[in-house]
């Protein structure tokens, strides 16, 4: 979609203006850069530039200062504004002096192509409209004009709109049945539907569909049928009112995409047009990234789960004490997360890091970790660097940065007078603020070599008293009912 553009890099770091060259190059782009201000304009005054990628920032000029100066050497240029640290006044400056769009760094390169097609888009549509305005003396044809640039700004709403919507998944959310949604939706389908491709027995097998309530009719695609289309390297298969594309992962067809149109939408505007192709290989390419995504995304936890059960294992030879605290901690923080209505990531946070949220004892030796008597203050600063020590160790797995955080948070007190950051109130992550609670019940209940363990009501009763201090008060008041209902699992 951006082959032969010429586009203009301006930025006064020469690393990014090589990284979005090469990338934009890739894409089959004409690169052409600038690091100040009066270099980008003698650029844009002496070639047909079309898009102009522009930091906020220069040396010698601001980049919302040049944007004017840019706009008026060419009306029709493309700009689009980049910054590490913008303001509102800063959007709503560059806005009115005509950007196309403004993007912050560091940004995906996905949705820089996607933000580029939208502002060439744009551009065209001035051009064209320019053009027209020069030969068109007539009324009704500056109507029609009028009411094809309406049509183009709603395709431009509509792409981005798809786009939106892929980039808000989680990796929690369904993407092919979020694909299979949005084709419904955007393409206004009775059915719509996503079929997994076997590439060796020629089978579809149906996994998705979403289709109108009254809907009776069925379609059947035809697997021979499909197949030679592969061959034919077409971007869509269209068969009476059907129109398919496939669904491609690392040069695989995995699948394909399938929408059969209302009756009532045919006439007005059937799906074999440019357009209803354009946005179902759209949508397609937005659900293969995605689902490529997800892929590697699962291949790399699954690594990370082995080393995790292997840390849990090592941490449980040295100390059966920790195994057996560590299950119970978690089983109780998931319970407690649960009245607390926390949301499904910060659930798997804490089961992941429940089990091994005293990982760092890995590095205490033994004299101090297993001694049965008090620690002295010299054992006890010891035994503190557990936290920083857990992070440390999970850290090195980059999929788990946010379960090492709250390892190291958990020894935080809601005053501020915890370790080891002194962080305090909601500054503490909530799951961190949680295990706290927890981790001190269990082991105020719980019976060790140099002490007997507390009844649930005196340790309730310490709890209670340390509420705004060592612990967030509002955790503690759910914590103290879900323990008197019996609903945890100790």
């Amino acid at each position: 979609m951006l082959e032969n553009k010429r586009v203009l890099v301006v930025d006064d770091n020469t690393d990014i203006i090589g990284a979005l060259s090469d990338f934009l190059e890739l894409n089959g782009c004409k690169i052409f850069t600038a690091t100040t201000g009066k270099d980008a304009l003698d650029i844009v005054k002496h070639e047909d530039i079309e898009v102009a990628l522009l930091d906020v920032r220069l040396p010698d000029i601001s980049g919302v200062n040049l944007l004017d100066l840019l706009k008026k050497e060419n009306p029709a240029l493309a700009v689009i504004m980049m910054t590490g640290y913008s303001t509102h006044k800063d959007i709503i400056d560059a806005m009115k002096k005509g950007a196309s769009d403004f993007l912050l760094k560091p940004f995906e390169y996905d949705n820089l192509i996607m933000v580029m097609i939208r502002a060439l888009r744009e551009r065209s549509l001035m051009i064209e409209r320019e053009r027209f305005s020069k030969s068109l003396e007539d009324k009704k044809k500056i109507e029609i004009l009028n009411r094809e640039l309406q049509s183009k700004i709603q395709e431009l709403t509509t792409m981005y709109n798809i786009s939106t919507q892929f980039n808000r998944l989680t990796i929690y959310d369904d993407v092919y049945e979020k694909m299979v949604s949005i084709a419904y939706d955007v393409l206004g389908a009775s059915l719509s539907r996503f079929y997994f491709f076997d590439a060796n027995s020629r089978e579809l097998i149906l996994f998705k569909e979403k289709k109108d309530k009254e809907t009776f009719e069925e379609y059947i695609l035809e697997p021979d049928e499909i197949y030679a289309f592969l061959n034919t390297g077409k971007r869509c298969y269209i068969k009476n009112d059907t129109l398919t594309v496939p669904i491609i992962i690392k040069g695989e067809v995995i699948g394909f995409l399938s929408i059969k149109k209302r009756k009532n939408t045919i006439e007005i505007s059937p799906y074999q047009t440019e357009n209803d192709i354009f946005f179902l290989k759209l949508i397609g390419e937005q659900a293969s990234f995605q689902i490529e995504n997800r892929i590697l995304y699962e291949s790399l936890f699954e690594n990370v789960l082995k080393t995790h059960m292997s840390l849990i294992t090592a941490i449980n030879k040295r100390d059966f004490y920790t195994e057996n605290h560590c299950k119970r901690v978690t089983e109780m923080s998931l319970s407690l997360a649960d009245k607390l209505g926390l949301i499904n990531v910060e659930k798997d946070i804490l089961r992941v890091v429940g089990p091994i949220h005293d990982l760092g004892k890995i590095g205490i030796p033994d004299t101090i970790l297993l001694k049965s008597g008090k620690l002295t203050d010299k054992e006890y600063d010891i035994m503190k660097t557990h936290s920083v020590l857990g992070q440390e160790i999970l850290s090195q797995f980059e999929i788990l940065s946010k379960e090492s955080i709250i390892i190291r948070a958990h020894h935080e007190r809601f005053d501020g007078l915890g370790y080891p950051d002194g962080l305090s109130g909601d500054n503490i992550p909530i799951c961190a603020r949680i295990l706290a609670v927890c981790d001190t019940f269990d082991a105020m209940t719980t019976d060790r070599p140099y002490r007997t363990a507390l009844s649930v009501e005196d340790t309730l009763k310490e709890i209670e008293r340390c509420a705004g201090t060592q612990f967030d008060p509002h955790i503690v008041n759910i914590f103290i009912k879900m323990i008197k209902n019996g609903n945890y699992g100790k």
